[in-house]
């Protein structure tokens, strides 16, 4: 026993410098607990040869918390650590890959760093600029790589990259300089020597505030992702790149009134049926745009009402899947349907779960109310047209909350993809905790055929807590 406080001792001495040297220390987090029920994510359509079997998520009745747990160490003015873990898993889920607590975030920050206005952040943190329209936190929203991959994507916390940020601080003027590991390949053989397979990411993010009565806010950015070659048994694989500039504009042009306008191009090379004999590097050409708008009415002020609309607009390709070699037209030589990238927007709606972010318009309208002290309600519909209509060279993707694919969709060559209707209601039961209901449905369009016009639903109801 002796010897154990002799060196129980001896460590508390060594470990006190270090302790010293922690200026601040702050612990935080949330506790998400969440009820999930979803009918019908496959559309009513029936597996071929079985005219009674439906495919794709018919019923899902599931429990589940998502747990995150974040500690912020101030070593001195100007350097300071995070690190963040996480656990997200279905109830009574006991495996070692639903128990296991991963590293969310990973981070050490240096402020002041070579000269006052510039700061660097390096490690693991979450990368995200203006509506999420090209890049917002952790990818595409309706894909997970943890515990969720196969219970539903689109509800993972896990919103974070490996990568570089620097910051250079000249108000009103903030240059935001960035790379992060989008994908990386552990090379663990000869036959992975000479494979580039990483997919990084490069970004300058550049905010400016005008500083008028309006607070006007304008934004440019040039992001870029650059893919290896992911094919090991060629080795003249081209290389798939992106490039991504943009303007977004933010105003409040009378009090109360929120108006926002951005717009995006997409260059570089698509490559169309990689690691195949008809693989062809194809210019890119794509454009997406984006108006919103948000009005808090000045009327019975207690009740805080207010409304919001918004259009997207994601271009298409009509042969976005055929090579020039075997479609001969001219359009087939530029890819033009809109990259998702790393998007962030649509979180909650079922057609955010169903559908990626291309080829796609949106129009959505909704209104906010809080009827009763701390209940707020909220109402949203949103209508997706095609912009493309749905051929064999431009297939509809329609995607499942578990990762996987729709392999056979009953399509008409309509562009009428459908209407959602989302309810939500949250209770602020304290200043930490916040009880919430939605509701939604997804009523197909003219786009699907009667073999899949059946309405998905989807009801989340859920407990958060904050400390």
């Amino acid at each position: 026993m002796k010897k154990v406080l002799a060196v129980l001792a001896f460590l508390a001495i060594v470990a006190s410098p270090a302790f010293a040297a922690i200026q601040n220390v702050k612990v935080s987090g949330d506790i998400d607990s969440t009820y999930l029920n979803r009918n019908h994510f496959g559309l009513g359509v029936k597996a071929a040869g079985f005219p009674s079997q439906e495919q794709g998520l018919v019923k899902q009745s599931v429990f589940f918390t998502q747990t995150r747990l974040r500690i912020d160490a101030d070593l001195s003015d100007n350097v300071s650590t995070t690190v963040g873990l996480i656990n997200e898993r279905a109830w009574n889920a006991e495996g070692n890959n639903d128990t296991n607590v991963d590293l969310y975030l990973a981070s050490a920050t240096f402020r002041e760093f070579l000269y006052s206005p510039l700061s660097i952040t390096v490690g693991r943190q979450v990368f995200a600029y203006g509506n999420g329209l090209i890049l917002g936190d952790g990818g595409v929203n309706n894909v997970s790589s943890g515990n969720f991959q196969n219970i539903a994507n689109d509800f993972t916390k896990r919103t974070a990259y490996d990568g570089i940020k620097a910051i250079l601080d000249y108000k009103p003027l903030t240059l935001d300089l960035i790379y992060f590991k989008n994908n990386q390949r552990i090379v663990t053989g000869a036959l992975d020597a000479g494979v580039k397979s990483s997919s990084d990411v490069y970004g300058l993010n550049a905010n400016y505030q005008l500083g008028d009565a309006s607070n006007t806010v304008v934004e440019g950015y040039l992001f870029s992702r650059v893919n290896g070659d992911n094919n090991l048994a060629t080795a003249t694989d081209k290389k798939d790149t992106l490039y991504v500039p943009g303007l977004r504009v933010s105003t409040n042009p009378i009090k109360g009134l929120n108006v926002q306008a951005e717009g995006a191009w997409q260059v570089g090379n698509k490559v169309v049926n990689a690691g195949t004999t008809t693989e062809e590097a194809e210019k890119r050409g794509a454009f997406a745009g984006q108006l919103m708008t948000s009005y808090a009415l000045p009327i019975e002020e207690k009740y805080k009402p207010s409304v919001n609309a918004s259009y997207t607009y994601v271009s298409g390709d009509k042969n976005g899947g055929a090579t020039y070699a075997s479609d001969r037209v001219k359009s087939a030589k530029v890819y033009r349907s809109w990259d998702v990238f790393n998007e962030a927007q649509g979180s909650g709606t079922i057609y955010n779960s169903l559908f990626n972010l291309t080829n796609m318009s949106i129009v959505a309208a909704g209104g906010q109310i809080t009827p009763l002290e701390d209940v707020t309600t909220s109402v949203l519909w949103s209508g997706l047209w095609l912009n493309n209509k749905t051929t064999g060279a431009n297939p509809l993707a329609l995607l499942q909350p578990d990762g996987s694919t729709l392999p056979t969709l009953a399509t008409t060559g309509r562009k009428d993809l459908g209407n959602e209707y989302d309810v939500n209601v949250n209770y602020a039961y304290t200043e930490d905790v916040t009880f919430g209901l939605s509701l939604g449905w997804f009523v197909p369009g003219k786009t699907f055929g009667g073999a899949n016009d059946t309405t998905a639903s989807q009801a989340v109801a859920h407990v958060l807590v904050n400390f």
